[in-house]
């Protein structure tokens, strides 16, 4: 069951989360590399790393971002048998993704495609919590904000590393918010179509 909108922030357990993906389009494209770190407070709970076979050629565009390449997934379990673990995996967390329309787009349609149901964990995008608590910056792309604010990263693009690279940047993100106190979950979720 979902906290409540005033459990305090500190309290709750979310789920970062990213994909990377065969293209740009949730109705045509696929994801090839689920990531995922659970986490509540500063402690790292467990983490979620796997690669899958869309079944559809990556495109050299995303190829070209994440590194990923055909034969990289080519041997790799499907994704209709990667995604019944990651759902369970993300259970009834908090929900946290960097422009989380993207990713949420990629994991509705992988789960309605598979008739898994509906997602309907509450989101958080850091994204959004970023320019609340970091007005005016040239860019709140994930990695203009990591390097901007100091934020230990490693490998841009692959799906854990963006999910770690994502909890940093909330929990800075409420620290910079909390100024006034411990912030509540409902001062910090986004509505995400």
């Amino acid at each position: 069951m979902s906290p409540e909108p005033t459990t305090p922030v500190a309290s709750v357990t979310f789920t970062a989360f990213d994909f990377e993906t065969t293209g740009l389009y949730p109705a045509t494209d696929r994801i090839v590399e689920f990531g995922a770190v659970r986490f509540c407070g500063p402690a790292i709970i467990a983490s979620f790393e796997r690669l899958a076979n869309p079944g559809i050629p990556i495109t050299p565009d995303a190829a070209a971002v994440s590194g990923i390449a055909d034969a990289d997934v080519a041997t790799e379990p499907p994704v209709e048998l990667v995604l019944p673990e990651f759902v369970s995996f993300l259970g009834d967390t908090v929900l946290l993704a960097h422009n989380a329309p993207f990713d949420l787009g990629f994991l509705r349609a992988a789960v309605e495609s598979l008739g898994h149901g509906k997602v309907e964990n509450p989101v958080v995008d850091t994204q959004a919590l970023a320019i609340k608590a970091f007005p005016r910056r040239k860019s709140y792309g994930l990695q203009n904000l990591a390097a901007e604010l100091r934020l230990p990263a490693s490998r841009a693009h692959r799906a854990l590393d963006d999910a770690m690279l994502c909890m940093r940047l909330f929990l800075r993100c409420v620290e910079e918010l909390s100024f006034m106190g411990d912030l509540e979950l409902s001062e910090v979720l986004t509505e995400v179509r």
